[in-house]
């Protein structure tokens, strides 16, 4: 669906500025050229805002509907982590699941979903299951 929007507005950009170009001068076509530029560059960058985003949201959902047990990680399981990080929605780059340790429970509880240039952060609770979502990288 944003894919579809996100073409759509760019073809509507660029028949737009073919029939203004046609009757303007170089300056004018330069600027729209570089209107039409900024226009695909924040398009691009909203959709990967919410590709980022829907990737979070979709893990966190998961996470929570699993059978969460406390004495083996609850939400920091690493099983139940890379299980659930599989074939999420925008192909997302996944990344802080991480046990140096050993233990089969993350070790910071904080995973990050990257899609293109943006990404969301899940924070993971030691027990329970009060899991947080946000944007921006995790820090």
């Amino acid at each position: 669906m944003i894919r579809g929007l996100r073409i759509g507005v760019l073809v509507l950009l660029v028949g737009a500025g073919s029939l203004v170009a046609t009757a303007c001068s170089d300056d004018t076509r330069d600027k729209l050229g570089d209107a039409a530029q900024s226009a695909r560059e924040d398009i691009e960058s909203a959709t990967d805002d919410v590709g980022a985003r829907a990737a979070a949201e979709a893990f966190r959902g998961s996470i929570k509907a699993a059978d969460l047990d406390d004495a083996r990680g609850g939400a920091r399981e690493m099983a139940l982590l890379q299980e659930k990080s599989q074939d999420l929605p925008g192909d997302p780059v996944t990344e802080g699941i991480a046990d140096a340790d050993g233990d089969g429970i993350d070790d910071d509880g904080l995973v990050e979903f990257v899609v293109g240039g943006a990404a969301a952060c899940v924070t993971l609770p030691a027990t329970g299951d009060d899991i947080d979502v946000t944007d921006g990288r995790c820090s």
